[in-house]
């Protein structure tokens, strides 16, 4: 990324998150997807929540991007409530203080790369020559010069997820969350996203929160968090590397 590194104070807390809990259903057929979670990351830090399918990381992961309503507890962004916000309000929030990167990618097949990060401006209301400027370069500042005008379709899934990481980016958010970003990604190439969200969040003083499976990155964390039954527990066992995996390349 080429910036210096971001000095942090121990106060300086970007996500928090007390009592919260996510109930499906009722009676006897309820299921506790999150349970009760406390949890604080500050500025510069990458946290890997890792745990068995199933377990509800995803669940955690949309309740702390302010996609999926709690049944209790709070999550604070920046010391701000975002659970006692009102759609209006907590939409602002997930456009300028939130990065999403998405195992699809959930790119727009009709738009060029630089489109689908542009966009993402377009929608916070700064739009404009600014806009394609700033969107360029941060695909220039990824890797992704030579793909600026390439349609989806045309991209590996390597530059896909380089795509969704400048869109992420784009709006230079406090805290950006990744679920799964290296599951369809080569062992290669799949460590490298996350290589690039450390170095966003070490040098540009992001947060970054990733769900995965891939024990592959474990070593790129400054913490992991096993997610289990709805809690978080001790990790039951030392993670081991698959042998072998299909993955798409880049």
């Amino acid at each position: 990324m080429g910036a210096q590194a971001v000095k942090t104070s121990a106060d300086d807390i970007v996500l928090e998150l007390r009592g919260l809990t996510k109930v499906f259903g009722s009676g006897a057929a309820a299921v506790r997807a999150v349970d009760g979670i406390d949890l604080t990351v500050r500025r510069g830090e990458l946290v890997i929540i890792m745990g068995p399918s199933g377990s509800g990381k995803t669940t955690l992961l949309t309740l702390i991007g302010g996609l999926l309503k709690p049944t209790s507890g709070t999550v604070h962004i920046n010391g701000i409530d975002i659970t006692a916000m009102k759609e209006s309000a907590l939409t602002q929030v997930r456009r300028h203080n939130v990065g999403f990167i998405f195992q699809s990618y959930n790119l727009l097949e009709s738009l060029s790369a630089v489109e689908n990060v542009e966009v993402v401006l377009d929608l916070a209301g700064r739009g404009g020559r600014g806009a394609a400027v700033k969107a360029e370069q941060i695909l220039v500042d990824l890797g992704m010069g030579h793909r600026l005008h390439f349609k989806p379709r045309d991209l590996s899934g390597g530059e896909k997820q380089r795509v969704s990481v400048a869109r992420a980016m784009i709006n230079d958010p406090d805290l950006m969350l990744a679920d799964e970003p290296t599951a369809n990604l080569d062992s290669k190439h799949g460590p490298e996203i996350v290589l690039l969200l450390r170095a966003v969040a070490k040098e540009l003083g992001r947060t970054a929160v990733i769900v995965s499976h891939d024990v592959r990155i474990q070593e790129l964390a400054d913490r992991i968090l096993w997610f289990e039954d709805g809690r978080f527990k001790d990790n039951p066992e030392p993670a081991v590397a698959p042998a072998e995996e299909k993955t798409t390349g880049v």
